[in-house]
């Protein structure tokens, strides 16, 4: 029996670990811990975009509502955050391609890192940034998270369509495209296109 307590307490030491470790990975602000291809569809909290500023890459507060009569894709990143960073072209694509939408980017990071990086990017679409203020934001729009990246998509008329975790492919935006188009023409409404995008991330 006595043999036994070093195998008892080795195994209760093990498990309190691997339970650390994934809480670091939950919280830790690195690679390892953004989302990566684990993606999913979050069930939604908020009905329709709310008022909320952060600051842009001028240091001047910007609404979230800046962009009336557009379908909006917030996607909340990071600098240190790698699926964030692959993220960036297929975005700056999408804007490009689709000027009638509005990609906003929110960086929780330190502003000067942001200001730096963006510089080296050349970003064609709204950067907003900030720490606490952009988690509250995410709170704001019924997002709970801890893991980078995450999406949400809007209509045009600011309800929200959907809340996606983890790293962005190209079939999300592709759905996205075309619910917002659907939308545009008629063919659907709100519940449809939460549906459609539900069922797309």
């Amino acid at each position: 029996m006595a043999r036994s307590r070093p195998v008892l307490l080795t195994a209760a030491l093990s498990a309190a670990a691997v339970v650390g470790y994934l809480a670091y990975r939950g919280l830790a602000h690195d690679d390892d811990s953004s989302a990566g291809d684990t993606g999913a569809a979050a069930p939604l909290a908020v009905a329709t975009l709310p008022a909320f500023s952060l600051a842009n890459l001028d240091g001047q507060q910007q609404s979230i509502q800046s962009w009336p009569g557009k379908p909006l894709l917030i996607n909340f990143w990071a600098t240190w955050c790698g699926p964030c960073l692959r993220e960036i072209p297929m975005l700056k694509e999408l804007q490009t391609a689709r000027p009638d939408m509005q990609v906003v980017g929110i960086a929780i990071d330190k502003p000067d890192l942001v200001t730096k990086f963006a510089g080296e990017q050349q970003f064609n679409y709204a950067i907003l940034v900030g720490q606490n203020e952009a988690w509250q934001a995410a709170s704001a729009l019924g997002v709970n998270i801890f893991a980078l990246p995450f999406t949400v998509f809007t209509a045009s008329d600011g309800s929200i369509l959907g809340v996606h975790t983890g790293e962005l492919h190209a079939e999300h935006l592709a759905a996205f495209r075309d619910v917002a188009d659907a939308l545009k023409a008629g063919t659907i409404d709100v519940a449809e296109a939460r549906r459609r995008i539900g069922d797309a991330i």
